[in-house]
C-alpha cells in the first residue's frame, strides 16, 4: 500500500467514525428540540462532537470507556512526513520522500478486574514503510559512509520498517503516579524507552536529535574470521551499541526515589546482534564508485544483497574493461517476531554479520528539582551503559603480508579484540520561564475593595531548554563525541496557546584512530596495488587518486565532524491533529566531505486515536 492509500484509508476511517457518530445523535442534541432534526443537523451535531473530541476515533466508536473500566487503555497515532531536499544530499538519489508510522499502545491495569494494585500489562506494536513501502530503507537524502554518520539521518522513522513487536512487559509501581516511588519491570523490553528520557527531543525529526543522540555509532572495524575456503582473514561487522525505538530483548528494569527529587534506576537485558533488522544491503552510499572501481551509475547507490557484476581492475588498480561477480550477504536478523536472539554463525560464509548475544546493562541517576519563585522543572542526570557485544579497536592495526599459502590482505586487518563498548550520557534539561496568567479576583469582605486580579505561572506555557553529552572510547567507535542543545517555547501567543516552536543544535565529532585506521588501510591498499606484499613505506593522500576521469584507488578521506540545526513549528489543530513544517540543515553529512551540505524542507502531519 503506497502512501497515497495510506492517506485515502486514513480519511475514509475518520469520515466513517464521523458519520457514525453524526447518525447516532447525542442525548443532548435529542433533547433540545422539539420536533426531529434533520438529517444535515444531525451532521452537522455530530461532525461538531467528533472534532471537538479527545481522539480521531472519538473514544474508539464508543467502545473505550467501557474498555478502561475493565482495565485496557489502547492509543494510538499516525504520522506521515514528507521531506524535500533543496540542496546536497547523494546523487542519482530522488530528492524528496514520504515516510509512515502507525502506532498502537496497550495498557492493562490488573487493579480494575482483579484488584492487584500497581500492577500493569504494556504492549507496543508498530508499522513503518518509506515511499509507501516497507522494503525501501533509506528515504533517498540520506546521506553516509559509515553506520556513524547516518546517525544524522534527516528522517528517524526511515529504520525498522515493516511491522514490528515494540516491548512486552509486566510492571509493578508503589502508586499509580507519573513518577513512583518504586518501579520494577521485566518481559521483552528497550532500554532506549527508559533511559535518557527527553520528550522536548521528540518533536524533531534528524535522526541524532530525536533518537540516537551519539549513542549506536560504528564500533570498530569488525572481528576477523580465518575463512578456510577463501583462505583469508574475513572481517565481519559488529553491531554496534543498541539505541533506537527499533530494539527488544528480554531483561528487565528497576527504579527507586531515595528522595522527593532524586531517583536511581538499573537495567539489564540481551544484546542482540543484527539487532535492527534485516539489512537490504550491506553496503552504504559512498562505499561504492568512486571508493570502489566500478561504473560511476553505482555513485549515491545502495548495492544490494546477493550477487552483483563490478568491473575488474589489474594489478594497479585500473578499470580493465572486464566484470565479475561479487557476493555480498545482508544481516539477516528481523527479531520483530522472532524472540529467539541472534541467529547461528558461520565463519566460512560469505560476509554478513558476526552473529552473537550478550549483556546489556544501562545505570542512570538523576535529580528533578523545582527551582525558582516559579518552581521551574528541571531534570539533571548522567547515565552509563555496556554494550555486550564482542568487537576491536582502530589501534593498533596489522597488515597480514603473504605467507605461504595465505594470500596478502589488501587492507590491513585489526587483532585487538575487546569485549564491550561502552558510553557515558549526561542531560540537563530545564524550564527557563513561565507565562504569567491572570487569575481570578479573590472575593472581598470590605465594601470597597481594592484586590485586583493577580498573576500566576501557567501550567505548561513558556520557554523550556533539553541538553545532551554522550561519550565513548575513540579507540573502539567511529564516533565517541556528541553533544546538542534547544529549546522549545510552548504557547507563546496567546491566541496560539497549544501551539509550540522549538530550534536545536546537535554536533558530532569523529576519533582520530578512526582515521589512523584508514591511513592503514589506504597505505596497504596502495601497496597491493602496486604489486608489492611487504609492509608500505609511502605515504599516501587523502581521498582517491584520479587520473583522466578514472579512479586508481580506492582511498578513504578522514572524518572529522558533522553538525545538525534543524527548527519547527507545530501547529495544534485541535486535540488529536497537528502539523509541523520544520526545515533541516545538515553540515557533512557523510563526515568525510564527499557530500555536500543539506537544506531539507519538509512537514508533518499527526494523528491521535
Amino acid at each position: 500500500m503506497n502512501t497515497r492509500n495510506h492517506l485515502l484509508a486514513a480519511i475514509l476511517g475518520i469520515s466513517l467514525c464521523a458519520a457514525s457518530i453524526a447518525l447516532a445523535g447525542s442525548p443532548e442534541t435529542a433533547s433540545s428540540v422539539s420536533t426531529s432534526p434533520s438529517p444535515f443537523s444531525l451532521l452537522e451535531a455530530g461532525a461538531s462532537q467528533w472534532w471537538k473530541g479527545s481522539s480521531a476515533l472519538n473514544n474508539g466508536f464508543g467502545l473505550g470507556y467501557p474498555l478502561a473500566d475493565n482495565g485496557l487503555t489502547v492509543t494510538g497515532n499516525s504520522k506521515e512526513t514528507f521531506f524535500g531536499n533543496l540542496t546536497g544530499g547523494l546523487p542519482n538519489q530522488p530528492q524528496g520522500n514520504w515516510s509512515t508510522e502507525i502506532r498502537l499502545q496497550a495498557r492493562y491495569d490488573f487493579e480494575k478486574v482483579l484488584g492487584l494494585k500497581g500492577l500493569t500489562f504494556e504492549s507496543g506494536w508498530r508499522y513503518r514503510a518509506t515511499d509507501g513501502s516497507q522494503n525501501t530503507p533509506y528515504v533517498g537524502i540520506q546521506a553516509g559512509t559509515t553506520s556513524a554518520s547516518s546517525l544524522f539521518n534527516p528522517n528517524y522513522e526511515s529504520g525498522g520498517l515493516g511491522v514490528r513487536i515494540l516491548p512486552q512487559y509486566l510492571q509493578w509501581q508503589s502508586d499509580s503516579s507519573n513518577n513512583p516511588r518504586f518501579m520494577a519491570n521485566a518481559g521483552w523490553e528497550n532500554p532506549y524507552e527508559q533511559f535518557l528520557q527527553q520528550p522536548l527531543s521528540k518533536m524533531f525529526e534528524n535522526s541524532a536529535i530525536e533518537q540516537n543522540k551519539g549513542i549506536g555509532g560504528q564500533a570498530g572495524p569488525g572481528i576477523p574470521v580465518w575463512s578456510a575456503s577463501q583462505k583469508k582473514y574475513v572481517t565481519y561487522a559488529t553491531t554496534p551499541a543498541a539505541w533506537s525505538s527499533s530494539y527488544a530483548a528480554w531483561g528487565g528494569t528497576l527504579r527507586a526515589k531515595p528522595s522527593s527529587s532524586t531517583y536511581v534506576q538499573s537495567g539489564l537485558y540481551m544484546a542482540i546482534s543484527g539487532w535492527n533488522g534485516v539489512q537490504t544491503s550491506a553496503w552504504n552510499p559512498t562505499q561504492v564508485y568512486p571508493y570502489a572501481n566500478v561504473s560511476s551509475s553505482y555513485l549515491g547507490h545502495l548495492r544490494q544483497g546477493g550477487y552483483s557484476q563490478v568491473n575488474s581492475v589489474n594489478a594497479k588498480g585500473m578499470p580493465n574493461g572486464k566484470t565479475t561477480s561479487s557476493y555480498v550477504a545482508p544481516v539477516q536478523n528481523n527479531h520483530g517476531f522472532n524472540f529467539q536472539g541472534a541467529p547461528s554463525f558461520n565463519p566460512n560464509g560469505n560476509g554478513g554479520v558476526y552473529a552473537q548475544n550478550g549483556l546489556y546493562n544501562v545505570n542512570e541517576i538523576g535529580w528533578t528539582p523545582k527551582l525558582g519563585a516559579d518552581k521551574l522543572d528541571g531534570k539533571y542526570a548522567v547515565g552509563s551503559y555496556i554494550w555486550g557485544q564482542n568487537n576491536t579497536s582502530f589501534t593498533p592495526t596489522t597488515w597480514v603480508p603473504a605467507s605461504g599459502n595465505v594470500t596478502a590482505q589488501k587492507k590491513p586487518t585489526a587483532f585487538d579484540q575487546n569485549s564491550v563498548v561502552w558510553g557515558m550520557y549526561f542531560q540537563a534539561d530545564q524550564r527557563l520561564y513561565a507565562n504569567k496568567e491572570a487569575s481570578p479576583v479573590a472575593p472581598s469582605m470590605g465594601r470597597n475593595p481594592v484586590d485586583s486580579p493577580s498573576e500566576t505561572p501557567s501550567a505548561t506555557r513558556g520557554l523550556y531548554s533539553f541538553n545532551v553529552f554522550s561519550f565513548t572510547p575513540p579507540q573502539n567507535n567511529a564516533l565517541p563525541f556528541y553533544f546538542s542543545t534547544g529549546f522549545v517555547y510552548k504557547g507563546l501567543l496567546d491566541v496560539r496557546k497549544d501551539d509550540q516552536m522549538g530550534i536545536c543544535f546537535g554536533s558530532g565529532f569523529y576519533s582520530s584512530y578512526f582515521n589512523q585506521y584508514i591511513d592503514s588501510q589506504n597505505q596497504a591498499l596502495k601497496t597491493a596495488y602496486n604489486g608489492h606484499n611487504v609492509t608500505p613505506a609511502n605515504t599516501v593522500p587523502n581521498g582517491p587518486i584520479t587520473s583522466g576521469g578514472k579512479s586508481y584507488y580506492a582511498y578513504l578521506p578522514h572524518y572529522s565532524s558533522t553538525q545538525v540545526l534543524e527548527s519547527f513549528y507545530n501547529i495544534q489543530i485541535n486535540k488529536w491533529a497537528s502539523l509541523k513544517p520544520y526545515a533541516q540543515w545538515i553540515v557533512n553529512p557523510a563526515g568525510n566531505g564527499t557530500v555536500g551540505n543539506d537544506f531539507i524542507l519538509g512537514a508533518r502531519l499527526m494523528v491521535m486515536f
